[in-house]
């Protein structure tokens, strides 16, 4: 192939990456995993709410047995990655939000779990922008910046803001919610800016489409501001202690932390903000095959296998294993699916932060122009 290399999309700017994105067919790999469509109801109940029970008994226990002793260190890294698992059904809640079997299920999760961590499934609607042909890698993608063509300062800016995330929520909720049911202004504000959950910070979101998804989002607003109120409520007359907001700030600061360290080893973000194809973005994607547990820690529910998960966004999370196995078995090698793969999450930022830092020396760095207000007609 002689195409010239700065001809080609920057996320196959290497012979062996362009020829294998040729040669790679999604058809044969669906034909491989077309039996795997199937959602397991049980099991994400049962992942949940067996999540949800450890998570937050240990997040109680924590305190009578002392914060700075061994057990209570170890209740609460037990508390953070059991609730961290539960923030990340959202992501399967974002993709699968229209599927009746799902409307229970995020209605518990949200009423369990959203509300009480400030995170409402409403914010995370914006996720099927991340999988969109025309969208994923340009401006209209929250998810994702060319973070390794840009300073090195925006990965740090993406770590760096988890330590106040605990404070957006009742911002947010307990503040300007309440202002927004009789402020326009503040209403458009809140959508734009502050009902997505993002890393391009320029991203602006938009309001509901129509009555019901106002309703929605208005209820579950609602019920953010209800339970802030209620916290409180609960501090000023002392039933809540400080010790106890503490901990949750380190909680949230923790989770925030780990699904920071997630989202850059999700990608190699080499998009140069153009149009993508399923085979460039899941290229620019990272797998991180095999069974070892602390992957399951800090990428759960599927996420570890997250090229897979580009491919086809359809599967549900239960189904990857099996999925990554026969795909392994019937492609070659050198086949683009097995160029995802990365031997863990330290090599991943390693290299991220080392091609931010060759594009910084060589005067490469992209310039992210001001985002529109205005999404193209007819977008979703």
């Amino acid at each position: 192939m002689s195409t010239p290399s700065e001809q080609l999309p920057s996320v196959l700017q290497d012979r062996k990456r362009y020829e294998a994105a040729m040669a790679f067919s999604v058809r044969d790999a669906h034909r491989a995993v077309k039996d795997l469509f199937v959602h397991r109801m049980g099991i994400y109940w049962s992942d949940f709410l067996v999540s949800l029970a450890v998570g937050y008994a240990a997040f109680w226990a924590a305190r009578p047995v002392g914060y700075l002793t061994l057990p209570g260190i170890l209740l609460f890294l037990v508390s953070v990655f059991a609730l961290y698992r539960c923030f990340a059904f959202i992501h399967e809640i974002a993709h699968f939000r229209s599927k009746p079997s799902f409307r229970t299920f995020r209605r518990v999760w949200n009423l369990l779990f959203g509300i009480p961590m400030m995170v409402p499934a409403f914010m995370y609607e914006e996720h099927r922008e991340h999988h969109n042909k025309r969208w994923y890698g340009t401006p209209r993608d929250a998810e994702y910046l060319p973070l390794a063509r840009l300073s090195p300062r925006h990965t740090v800016t993406v770590v760096a803001a988890s330590f106040l995330l605990p404070f957006f929520g009742p911002i947010r909720f307990g503040l300007l919610t309440p202002v927004a049911w009789f402020s326009g202004a503040t209403r458009r504000y809140l959508y734009r800016s502050m009902s997505t959950i993002k890393i391009d910070l320029e991203y602006h979101g938009r309001p509901p489409a129509n009555r019901a998804e106002r309703i929605s989002w208005t209820a579950q607003e609602a019920a953010c501001f209800v339970f802030v109120l209620a916290c409180a409520a609960l501090f000023l007359t002392g039933v809540l202690p400080v010790d106890r907001l503490a901990q949750w700030y380190a909680l949230y600061t923790s989770i925030a932390l780990v699904n920071s360290f997630r989202i850059l080893g999700a990608h190699r973000y080499l998009g140069d903000e153009e149009e993508m194809s399923v085979v460039e973005q899941m290229m620019d994607t990272v797998n991180y095959p095999g069974r070892r547990p602390v992957r399951e820690l800090w990428a759960p529910v599927g996420l570890r296998l997250h090229a897979l998960h580009h491919l086809f966004p359809g599967l549900p999370y239960h189904a990857y294993p099996e999925a990554h196995r026969r795909l392994v078995a019937a492609l070659p090698p050198d086949s683009a699916y097995r160029l995802t793969e990365s031997r863990g999450l330290p090599r991943t930022l390693a290299t991220l932060w080392r091609t931010a830092r060759q594009h910084q020396k060589a005067g490469l760095l992209l310039t992210l122009q001001p985002r529109g207000l205005d999404r193209p007609e007819g977008a979703q």
